[in-house]
């Protein structure tokens, strides 16, 4: 047999059907995993509304602005949503990804609720409880509607999520004047945490 024969029948064997098989599957399964899992989290814009949250706690504190800490957690929701919004187009532009995927529309509509039973809530609670058993709602409420969505993200908004619920819990549990200072911790606090933790570990 001619040397260029024997390339020939070299060239026809079969391949084996396992080969580089367990490294192709490892990557089509990484690849599923991150197309199901909203990964457009901004650290950066947590860590911004963490800012907004501690300084609604303080102004509240401050002398003469009590008696409108409704009014100012209010206005700190729409600037943490603006905040959030904002920041989640930026951080999704730069990864070249699309909000109108799966992952997204599902994180989104399990956190949804939480903020409309909130609101709800707070209508209908406000000037009937104690100021605390509101922040403590808050809180759990949040933190529900985090821990929820966070099936559809990165662990560390499941994290966050139990952490504010965990707070919320303590809230009213407290003695009475402990809301301003969980609210702190809470929306301050733990947003801050999140955000560094996605800073860090998720593209920022």
């Amino acid at each position: 047999m001619t040397p260029p024969q024997q390339s020939a029948v070299r060239h026809n064997e079969p391949i084996r059907i396992d080969s580089g098989a367990a490294e192709t599957l490892r990557y089509i399964r990484s690849t599923i995993d991150t197309a199901q899992r909203f990964t457009t989290v901004p650290g950066k814009g947590c860590i911004v509304i963490g800012a907004v949250g501690l300084a609604a706690a303080g102004l509240e504190t401050v002398a003469g602005f009590g008696a409108y800490w409704l009014h100012i957690w209010v206005v700190a929701a729409v600037l943490a949503c603006g905040i959030a919004a904002l920041s989640v187009v930026a951080k999704a532009r730069a990864q070249g990804l699309s909000l109108q995927r799966t992952a997204a529309r599902r994180f989104f509509m399990t956190l949804t609720p939480a903020f409309v039973a909130g609101g709800v809530l707070t209508i209908a609670l406000v000037g009937l409880v104690p100021r605390d058993t509101i922040a403590g709602t808050w809180l759990l409420l949040y933190g529900a509607g985090l821990a929820a969505s966070g099936v559809f993200a990165i662990q560390a908004v499941v994290t966050a999520g139990v952490a504010f619920m965990a707070l919320g819990a303590a809230t009213l549990a407290l003695p009475a004047g402990s809301g301003p200072t969980m609210l702190a911790l809470g929306f301050g606090g733990v947003h801050i945490v999140l955000g560094e933790v996605v800073r860090r570990n998720h593209g920022g």
